[in-house]
């Protein structure tokens, strides 16, 4: 009766010490932070947003976004030419172990069109991150992304 007892817990103990879990074989980990949506300015319906994305294992490329508050979205990058910034839409941005991707203010970005007016500084809404390994595998990921306001 008491091995009956002890080797169940011992078996849960053990499940209990184990790492997390291990993706499918071949497949990156990806983990997505600090995404956010930037609120447009009143009465424009365009805005941008950003997020960190770290990989773990083969290289992923971002290749695309989406969220029920926007019609679309868009992956753009900002450069400098001839003095001018210029803001152009790009197909992905990758990721590698050690090389996050960095979309934020000013820089490679997220651009959201057709925004619905009723969200508001503060709300969390989901967003849909389409990544891709070089094998051309899909893997999607939701996170949170925190709506701010122009000066946050």
């Amino acid at each position: 009766m008491l091995f009956r007892v002890l080797i169940p817990a011992a078996a849960l103990m053990l499940a209990a010490c184990s790492g997390p879990a291990e993706s499918p074989a071949g497949e990156s980990v990806i983990e997505v932070k600090d995404a956010f949506i930037i609120k447009p300015a009143e009465g424009r319906d365009v805005a941008g947003g950003g997020l960190m994305a770290y990989v773990t294992g083969a290289p992923v490329e971002l290749v695309g976004a989406s969220t029920d508050i926007a019609d679309r979205v868009e992956l753009h990058t900002m450069t400098m030419e001839d003095g001018v910034m210029q803001m152009r839409q790009v197909e992905s941005f990758t990721a590698s172990e050690g090389d996050p991707i960095v979309l934020q203010r000013g820089g490679n970005h997220l651009m959201l069109f057709g925004l619905d007016p009723a969200m508001a500084v503060g709300d969390t809404v989901d967003l849909s991150l389409e990544f891709r390994d070089s094998d051309g595998t899909s893997q999607t990921v939701v996170t949170s992304a925190e709506v701010k306001g122009l000066g946050d």
